[in-house]
């Protein structure tokens, strides 16, 4: 075990050149300057120590470089400092998992200093591994891709076997597989700009709070595996999906909670455009790839199933037209700014997450995410293991909490009485 200490910590020795990995995409910088941020956990059963974790996570780093990159000047560039990646260990009795996330979702990330850190709280023979990454370079997909190979490093690592892992290289922007997709689009296909008029439902903003700066909090929505199988069906069968569902529901839930109750509304989707690609980008690869698409929904006294459905095909005649890969390439210019329509809610594009690295003495027990966006309400939705965890997260001094709440109740009693 020594000898693999030694192999995997190789990188840590003194270097005699600073290795610039390449220049950030306007996507990228765009998330870094607003501070967009994502919080992470898995949840491992099994006994590892503190020594054994550090090790893991410095194969990770050695398999992901770009984990051990700053931003500067616009350029990823390698780091050099000694600064290690976990910035907390806590004991069990101490910490529970809702206070950490409501800490680390308010936490500040200089992407000067480092672009991820670790926090962990550890039990008998269980962790709780955090991570607070910037969403330039960890979305969804990114991070259960990272989740899932540090838990098989330290399943080696606990067994006493180096991990079997090939080098993976710094990921590339996806502005030139996107710009490939559109050109090769029939020209008569194209999609042209939508404006919007009218009102829109919307979450009945908050009295402004004296103070300090927005606090993000965070909503919690759990469907239990049962009735995720009736959901998974009941969709299927109307012809939409998991997540045009979701979004159908939380639109309907606004909707009864809107001042002036107006019968349209504007949902916004995290659409992961790896899986929209054709051919399709590896899941492997650590970056981000999240694109919003605006779907507008001009009756809300429509069925929940009707409202799926047709959000399951706006969205697939985006990709279809080209309007979702001309807002990944124009997302720099229209994120936060004036151009976007007044939206209610983001609810993010994401299946069902299946950790491919095997594990025998560990066993990874939950995976689930959040991300906070300034201007609006965001769903992260994982679903693992059969469960569903929707956390969503929201400015208190823009929202009321009990608003928040409602709409998540809301949302689980109307897909129980669709789905049963």
């Amino acid at each position: 075990m020594q000898s693999l200490h030694c192999e995997l910590t190789s990188q840590s020795r003194p270097r005699t050149a600073r290795r610039i990995y390449r220049r950030a995409s306007p996507t990228e910088m765009i998330y870094m300057q607003t501070h967009t941020n994502v919080v992470s956990r898995s949840s491992i059963a099994g006994a590892i120590n503190r020594e054994q974790f550090d090790t893991a996570l410095a194969c990770l780093e050695a398999r992901y470089s770009i984990l051990r990159a700053v931003v500067e000047d616009g350029q990823y560039v390698e780091r050099t400092d000694n600064w290690q990646a976990v910035e907390s260990w806590l004991s069990a009795d101490r910490c529970s998992a809702d206070g950490l996330y409501a800490k680390l979702l308010n936490a500040e990330l200089d992407t000067r200093k480092k672009v991820y850190s670790i926090h962990v709280i550890a039990g008998d023979d269980t962790l709780d591994v955090f991570m607070l990454s910037t969403h330039a370079v960890t979305d969804a997909t990114s991070l259960v891709e990272l989740h899932a190979c540090l838990a098989y490093i330290c399943d080696c690592i606990v067994r006493g076997i180096a991990p079997a892992l090939e080098t993976q290289s710094v990921p590339s922007p996806l502005d030139a597989a996107v710009s490939q997709s559109l050109a090769a689009l029939p020209a008569d296909h194209l999609g042209v700009p939508i404006s919007y008029s009218g009102a829109f439902a919307q979450i009945p903003p908050r009295a402004r709070q004296d103070g300090g700066p927005p606090r993000r909090r965070l909503e919690r929505t759990m469907i239990q595996a049962d009735a995720m199988q009736r959901i998974h069906a009941a969709a299927h069968a109307h012809g939409s999906s998991v997540h045009s569902l979701l979004l159908a529901a939380f639109a309907l839930a606004i909707g009864d909670v809107a001042t002036e109750q107006p019968r349209q509304i504007l949902m916004r989707s995290s659409v992961d455009m790896r899986r929209r690609l054709e051919p399709h980008v590896s899941h492997e690869l650590v970056f981000t790839a999240i694109t919003g698409h605006i779907t507008r929904i001009p009756d809300l006294d429509r069925p929940l199933f009707d409202i799926a459905k047709l959000v399951f095909h706006d969205i697939h005649e985006g990709v279809t037209n080209g309007s979702v890969f001309h807002t990944y390439l124009n997302y720099p210019r229209l994120f936060g700014g004036m151009q976007q329509p007044p939206v209610a809610l983001n609810v993010s594009d994401m299946q069902a997450i299946r950790f491919r690295w095997p594990t025998q003495r560990l066993k990874v027990t939950g995976f689930d995410y959040a991300c906070g966006l300034k201007n609006f309400p965001n769903v992260s939705v994982a679903i693992f293991d059969g469960l569903l965890v929707a956390n969503t997260v929201y400015a208190e001094e823009f929202i009321d909490p009990a608003v928040m709440r409602a709409i998540s109740e809301s949302v689980v009693k109307r897909l129980d009485s669709a789905c049963q």
